[in-house]
């Protein structure tokens, strides 16, 4: 059975009161809700059954770049396999970008990259090159590459309360027990103290409990064709990077997965629709179909082998 009108106000209300102690904005109190701009409920908000998320895929990125790019949050950013180091690196270096630029009237455009050294031999150091045809100005960017976990946690804290980068990468390689549940908590208490942005970057490993406000996976996509003057797509060319996320968790119920397209010339993220107009290459391995909304997002473990019995003998 649905709310009424006043139930609805009531958890507006509610919702509201809790976005400004925590210093959220309103409209995320409204999202969350379900209520359009006005206060009432509206047809963009929840519909159908039960625990189905049915925003629209623009309502669901306006309100994660709003999360993505707060100051004074932890965010973390995970990769499955080590092959995907490429991609979880530039989709967190494009969330830095966005982070600077917001930040350029009140401070440093900065950012500080501090590298694994495990992922580092397997992926490499960053290509200055690359950073500009991404967007980057690599006297932007400062490096760093710590021989131990210890060594780059303090680095994170010391430059969160330095407050000389508009935002700090810390890059992880796998879950290890030394970056755990009560250092997690002491680094999303100093960048909430510090008001920095903090992206922890967790290169092949697994899903474990975080103090991180928001976890995303992300995965490759395959990218669109470039877009001409005239509108047109340039058949058989290859546009700008894209990705494909996956909030793991997060403040708003139901999964939110998108395909975000990097634009290097305005150096932002935007929605992208279709994937598959490229033609180069074979697509990257996507689902076929779209992710169940009443089941796990995660891989099916799969069953026990069975041993087969003997052959028998053709010749018996």
């Amino acid at each position: 059975m649905g709310l009424g009108p006043q139930a609805h106000g009531e958890l507006f209300a509610l919702r509201q009161t809790i976005a400004r102690i925590e210093g959220k904005p309103d409209h995320a109190a409204r999202l969350a809700a379900g209520l359009d701009k006005e206060g009432q409920a509206g047809t963009q908000g929840r519909a159908g059954r039960e625990g189905f998320d049915l925003f629209p895929s623009t309502l669901r990125f306006d309100d994660l770049m709003v999360e993505l790019l707060m100051s004074g949050l932890m965010v973390e950013l995970r990769g499955e396999r080590l092959q995907q180091a490429g991609t979880t690196t530039g989709f967190a270096l494009a969330l830095a970008i966005m982070g600077g630029d917001k930040a350029a009237k009140g401070g440093s455009k900065r950012l500080l990259f501090i590298a694994d050294p495990d992922v580092v031999r397997e992926a490499g150091l960053v290509y200055a090159p690359g950073l500009v045809d991404f967007g980057l100005d690599p006297a932007e960017l400062v490096h760093a590459l710590p021989r131990r976990i210890e060594d780059a946690l303090w680095l994170a804290e010391a430059a969160l309360v330095s407050r000389a980068f508009s935002s700090v990468v810390l890059e992880v390689h796998g879950n290890p027990k030394k970056f755990g549940l009560t250092e997690s908590r002491r680094l999303s208490l100093k960048a909430r103290g510090t008001g920095g942005r903090l992206f922890v970057l967790r290169q092949a490993g697994e899903e474990e409990a975080s103090s991180a406000s928001l976890r995303l996976s992300v995965q490759t996509a395959p990218a669109a064709a470039r877009i001409l003057a005239n509108g047109t797509l340039l058949g058989g060319s290859i546009g700008f990077p894209a990705f494909r996320i996956l909030a793991e968790k997060s403040r708003f119920p139901g999964q939110t997965e998108l395909i975000l397209e990097w634009n290097p010339d305005d150096r932002r993220l935007h929605p992208l629709a279709d994937t598959g107009t490229s033609g180069i290459g074979s697509p990257d391995p996507l689902p076929l179909l779209s992710t169940a909304r009443d089941r796990s997002h995660r891989t099916q473990a799969l069953g026990s082998v069975v041993a087969f019995g003997p052959m028998l003998n053709r010749a018996s």
